[in-house]
């Protein structure tokens, strides 16, 4: 929040001075949506796709894990009242044991996702900001927004450059591996 209060100011001193020194004309403003410019790019599908395998390989793996906790649970509900103690006790604990496992690695996995989506998502970001720093100076822009409505409340549609930036970071690539 205190990032947009900082534009806006910069974005109305700036207004203010070029319009009392007569320079009006020269301001060149733009605004680009970075998120939908990520889920467009080709770089931001190919990560999008590849974290999707890295979802389905682990959603494999945790069911694996879930099967071999509810066999546990069945065989411990089925033979309970057969066991001896011992035996039953030893039983309860593999199974509190294996369902700690796995509720462990279900936790780990989602961090691991989230990690991975933030990573990604981050170095796209980087490349994204290259080009639209590039666009800006060939193009002689003042100022370049970010436009997914948290900056830029309205903008015409003839100063949004989300496409021109998509197609340039497209026929850029990106240097980004995608497989782990």
């Amino acid at each position: 929040m205190y990032w947009k209060t900082i534009v806006c100011c910069i974005l109305g001193a700036l207004l203010v001075v070029t319009a009392r020194s007569g320079q009006a004309e020269d301001i060149k403003v733009g605004y680009v949506d970075l998120q939908a410019a990520l889920n467009t790019s080709t770089a931001g599908k190919k990560a999008k796709d590849s974290f999707k395998s890295e979802v389905g390989r682990m959603e494999q793996k945790l069911e694996k894990r879930r099967t071999n906790v509810e066999k546990l649970k069945e065989e411990l509900e089925k033979k309970a009242l057969l066991l001896r103690d011992d035996e039953r006790l030893a039983l309860q604990r593999d199974y509190r044991q294996e369902l700690r496992d796995f509720e462990r690695l279900y936790k780990d996995s989602q961090e691991e996702l989230k990690l991975r989506d933030r990573e990604l998502t981050a170095r796209i970001l980087v490349e994204l900001r290259q080009v639209v720093n590039d666009l800006g100076e060939k193009g002689s822009y003042s100022v370049i927004l970010e436009g997914n409505n948290t900056v830029v409340l309205y903008g015409s549609k003839s100063i949004d450059l989300t496409e021109n930036v998509i197609k340039e970071y497209n026929k850029k690539g990106t240097k980004i591996s995608f497989k782990r």
